[in-house]
């Protein structure tokens, strides 16, 4: 009868409880406004490397298109057919360098290198097997 008379009190009373609430909402707006900030930043930091290659591509695309207003052009004709074709204008000469070779002579023959093997002893050899170590003086 004595548990009946006595009330068991909640753990939390309702002005805990609403705190509680309050502070976990600010807490997940806080890790929210966090993580927007983050994705803001990243949002930004590849730009100037995109700039960069932009105008990269920009000044190719200039060179191939002067590229391209050449190579269709009568001087590109021109020169090639000269250059590579081997065609000249009527009235023009070839004139084609041929380079001057030396007479051959005889050249001085080389001393041969003398051969270390013909000098060395056999412990000589097998101690450069074994060690990599220079040999021991006498």
């Amino acid at each position: 009868m004595r548990n009946k008379l006595f009330r068991q009190r909640p753990l939390l009373s309702i002005p805990q409880i609403i705190i509680l609430l309050i502070v976990i909402g600010i807490l997940f707006i806080g890790l929210d406004l966090t993580r927007r900030a983050q994705a803001g930043r990243l949002v930004g930091a590849g730009e100037e490397s995109l700039q960069q290659e932009i105008s990269l591509e920009a000044t190719r695309q200039i060179e191939l298109q002067a590229t391209l207003e050449y190579v269709q052009s009568n001087d590109y004709v021109e020169a090639y057919a000269r250059d590579e074709g081997g065609y000249i204008l009527p009235g023009e000469k070839r004139i084609v360098p041929m380079p001057v070779e030396a007479p051959l002579g005889a050249s001085p023959e080389a001393e041969p290198t003398p051969d270390p093997a013909a000098a060395a002893r056999p412990w000589q050899a097998w101690w450069q097997l074994l060690s990599d170590a220079p040999q021991p003086s006498r």
